[in-house]
C-alpha cells in the first residue's frame, strides 16, 4: 500500500528520548506514530471543536518551538492519515509540530511529567478512578489493551481532574511549543493578553488589600 511522507519538527532531547524508548520496546516508529495520529486526531478535533488559533497564537507557538532548536523528522504514513492531519491543521490553524510533540510528550509520560499533571505513577483503578478497567495479567493481552488505546488512563485522569482533554489541558508556559490551542488572552503581546493581565493585576491588588485606597485623581487643567 503506498504511503505518504510527512515531516514535523520536535525538540531534540524529546525526540532522542522517544527514539531510545521505542527502540528498546522493539517498536517501529513510523507505523506506530501513523497509528497514534490516526487515532488521536478524533480526540483533538472533538476538544478543539469550534476553536481556531489566531495568527498571533500560531506564530507564538511556532516561535516557541523554534527556540528549542528542533530537529526535523520525516516519516511515512497512510494517505488517509496525512489527509486527516492536513484537514485538522487547516480547520484549527494548528501548528503540526506542536501536535506531534505534545502527542510524544504524553506517550512518554515520564515520572516528572506525571508529577506535573498530578497523576499517580502507577495506573490502577484505585489510584486513578474506580470506574476504570485494570490491565490484564496476560502479557499479550496487556499489549493488546495498550495498543487499542495507549493514552486510556492518562486521558481519563486529565478529563476527570481538569475537565478538558489532553490537547486542551494547560501546561506550563515553558511548554508552549507543545500547545495545540492558545486563546489570545494567553499570547504575549496581544491586546487581549494585555487586557487580561490588567484584570489579573487589579484582582491581585484587591486580594492583597492594596486597592483599598482610592486611585489618585488626575490634576485638573487650569485655564490660562
Amino acid at each position: 500500500m503506498p504511503k505518504t511522507a510527512i515531516s514535523f519538527n520536535v525538540p531534540p532531547k524529546l525526540w532522542e528520548a522517544f527514539k531510545t524508548q521505542t527502540e528498546e520496546l522493539f517498536l517501529s516508529r513510523a507505523p506506530f506514530l501513523d497509528y497514534m495520529v490516526s487515532r488521536e486526531l478524533q480526540y483533538l478535533r472533538h476538544e478543539l471543536k469550534g476553536l481556531k488559533n489566531s495568527l498571533r497564537a500560531k506564530r507564538h507557538i511556532a516561535g516557541a518551538m523554534k527556540k528549542q532548536g528542533p530537529v526535523s523528522v520525516n516519516i511515512e504514513v497512510k494517505p488517509e492519515t496525512a489527509e486527516a492531519l492536513r484537514e485538522a491543521t487547516q480547520e484549527h490553524n494548528l501548528v503540526r509540530d506542536a501536535f506531534m510533540s505534545r502527542l510524544i510528550v504524553f506517550l512518554r509520560s515520564t515520572d516528572a511529567f506525571l508529577k506535573l499533571i498530578e497523576m499517580p505513577r502507577v495506573a490502577t483503578s484505585r489510584g486513578i478512578n474506580t470506574s476504570l478497567e485494570e490491565m490484564p495479567s496476560s502479557p499479550l493481552k496487556a499489549m493488546e489493551a495498550v495498543r487499542d488505546d495507549p493514552l486510556f488512563y492518562i486521558r481519563a485522569h486529565v478529563e476527570d481532574g481538569y475537565k478538558v482533554g489532553i490537547y486542551r489541558m494547560p501546561l506550563p508556559r515553558r511548554l508552549d511549543w507543545a500547545a495545540c490551542y492558545l486563546a489570545d488572552e494567553e499570547v504575549p503581546g496581544t491586546a487581549a493578553h494585555r487586557k487580561q493581565k490588567k484584570l489579573d493585576d487589579e484582582m491581585d491588588a484587591l486580594l492583597s488589600g492594596d486597592a483599598s485606597a482610592k486611585p489618585a485623581r488626575k490634576p485638573r487643567r487650569t485655564r490660562k
